[in-house]
Formats: C-alpha cells, sequence, structure tokens
C-alpha cells in the first residue's frame, strides 16, 4: 500500500468518525449520517481498488478510471450546489416573511 492511500484512508476514517460524531449532536440526521458514510466507505474502497475504477471506465467509454472520478465529482459538486443554493433562496424569501410580518405587526 502507498503511503498516499494510507494518508487518505487515514482522513476518511476521520470523516466518518466526524460524520457520526455530528449525528449524534444531531445537527444531521441518521439517514444522512448513513449517506454520507457510504460515500466515505466508496470514497476509501477507489483509493484502495483503483483498478475498479478503470474497469468502470472502460465499460462507460471513457480512457481512464481517474477520468470518470472527475467526471462524476463535477457533477455531484454541481448537483450540491444547486441544491444549496435553492435551500438559500428558500430562507431568503422566510427571512422576508418574517421580517415584513413583524413590520406590520410593529404598525399595528
Amino acid at each position: 500500500m502507498l503511503l498516499i492511500q494510507i494518508i487518505l484512508v487515514a482522513i476518511l476514517i476521520g470523516a466518518i468518525y466526524m460524520t457520526w460524531k455530528r449525528s449524534k449532536e444531531q445537527a444531521i440526521g441518521f439517514r444522512e449520517a448513513v449517506l454520507w458514510t457510504i460515500l466515505w466507505v466508496t470514497a476509501a474502497m477507489i483509493i484502495l481498488l483503483p483498478q475498479t475504477t478503470t474497469t468502470i471506465a472502460n465499460i462507460l467509454g471513457v480512457g481512464r478510471g481517474v477520468d470518470v472520478i472527475l467526471y462524476a465529482s463535477v457533477i455531484l459538486l454541481f448537483i450540491a450546489l444547486f441544491r444549496l443554493h435553492v435551500i438559500v433562496e428558500r430562507l431568503e424569501r422566510k427571512l422576508t416573511d418574517i421580517v415584513r410580518a413583524e413590520a406590520l405587526r410593529d404598525i399595528k
């Protein structure tokens, strides 16, 4: 096993620990903690068995395994960014409604 694999897997173990710590603190739900854990374990498997990404790349018609990972990562990051944008917009609307209701209440 290469040094980089050891370092990255250690970081992912830390990520799993932090995920479940945040779940215990009820900052995230159980379901969300399970999903994050699946993501971290999948990342660890890819790090420990890099040839699997090459196999997947060949099936999908992509040149290298690392390219598949990069394409998937970019897509997932855009999805996460869109989701965060929607959440922020919803919070801004709620905040506007609350401020408006408070302002009207103060007038009366």
